[in-house]
C-alpha cells in the first residue's frame, strides 16, 4: 500500500514564490546642464512674434498654402529636408498663395467637425471646442490720395456691419516657412487692424467669404470659401487659417517673460 503522504501522480508542486526585484528608476535630466533643448525653427518663429505682440491692435495669423518662386512659377525647392525659415530679405523671390484644393479643405473640414463632436458629449473633460458658421461679404473703398484701403464687413444675412467691421489693415511683417515633407508650406503675419469710420467713396472691389471659425485653447482655426468679384477675381479660393484670438494674452507672457529675465541677470 502507497504512503497516504506520497503525492499523487496527477498534482503538481505550486512554483515557488517569485523573488521580489527590487529596480531603481533613474531620472533622466534634459542634459548635462539641466537645460531643455528648444526646437530652432520654434524659437525663431517664437522670437518673430514676441517681438510684435504687444502692438495695439494686431492681428497675428498663420496661413496654410504654397511658396511659389516667381522666377519659375512653381513651388520652391531649395533642396532642404526639413522645415526651412525663408530669410525674410528674400520675400521678394517668392509669392504665397493661400490656397488648397477642394478635397483637401473638406479633409480639414471633416476633421474639425469630428473634434467639435468628440468635445461635445457629456463625459468629456477637456477644453470644449466652439463651433461658428458665417457668410459675409467685404467691401473695400480707397482712400482718396493715398494708398490706404478700408475694408467693411457685413453679414450677408441681415446686411448689418458686423462688431469690429471696420477697418484698416496694414501689414508689418511675413514669415515664410517651407515644409517639403509635407503637402503644404505656410506663412505666419503680423498685421495691425485699426478702426475707422465707413467712407463715403464708391466700393472698389468686393469678396465673399464663407466661413466655419472653431476655436480652442485662444486660437481660432478658420475654414473659408472666398470669392471675389466676376470680373476682379472669379476663382473660389479654399482658406486655412490660423489667429490667436487675444493677442493680448501673448503680450502678458512676453511682459511676465522679461519680468523674469531682468530678475536673473
Amino acid at each position: 500500500m502507497e504512503s497516504s503522504t506520497k503525492r499523487k501522480s496527477d498534482e503538481t508542486e505550486a512554483p515557488a514564490p517569485a523573488k521580489r526585484q527590487q529596480t531603481n528608476t533613474l531620472s533622466r535630466e534634459y542634459s548635462i546642464f539641466s537645460v531643455k533643448a528648444v526646437d530652432d525653427v520654434t524659437k525663431y518663429i517664437a522670437d518673430f512674434i514676441a517681438e510684435h505682440c504687444q502692438r495695439e491692435n494686431v492681428e497675428i495669423e498663420a496661413k496654410l498654402g504654397i511658396l511659389i518662386e516667381k522666377r519659375t512659377n512653381v513651388r520652391v525647392n531649395m533642396g532642404a529636408l526639413t522645415e526651412t525659415i525663408i530669410n525674410p530679405d528674400d520675400n521678394r523671390h517668392y509669392r504665397f498663395e493661400s490656397n488648397m484644393p477642394l478635397e483637401q479643405h473638406r479633409h480639414f473640414n471633416k476633421i474639425l467637425n469630428d473634434m467639435v463632436n468628440k468635445t461635445q458629449v457629456r463625459e468629456y473633460r477637456g477644453e470644449r471646442i466652439k463651433y461658428k458658421h458665417t457668410i459675409e461679404t467685404d467691401r473695400f473703398y480707397e482712400v482718396p490720395n493715398t494708398r490706404k484701403k478700408i475694408r467693411v464687413t457685413t453679414d450677408q444675412a441681415t446686411g448689418k456691419i458686423v462688431p469690429n467691421g471696420i477697418i484698416e489693415k496694414i501689414r508689418i511683417a511675413d514669415l515664410n516657412i517651407h515644409a517639403p515633407n509635407q503637402a503644404l508650406d505656410f506663412r505666419i503675419s503680423i498685421n495691425l487692424e485699426l478702426p475707422r469710420t465707413k467712407p463715403n467713396t464708391e466700393t472698389s472691389f468686393e469678396r465673399n467669404k464663407d466661413r466655419i471659425s472653431y476655436q480652442h485653447g485662444g486660437i481660432a482655426f478658420d475654414l473659408t470659401q472666398v470669392k471675389g468679384s466676376a470680373d476682379k477675381d472669379p476663382d473660389l479660393r479654399h482658406e486655412l487659417e490660423l489667429e490667436f484670438a487675444d493677442s493680448s494674452i501673448l503680450a502678458n507672457e512676453k511682459s511676465k517673460h522679461d519680468h523674469f529675465l531682468a530678475v536673473m541677470l
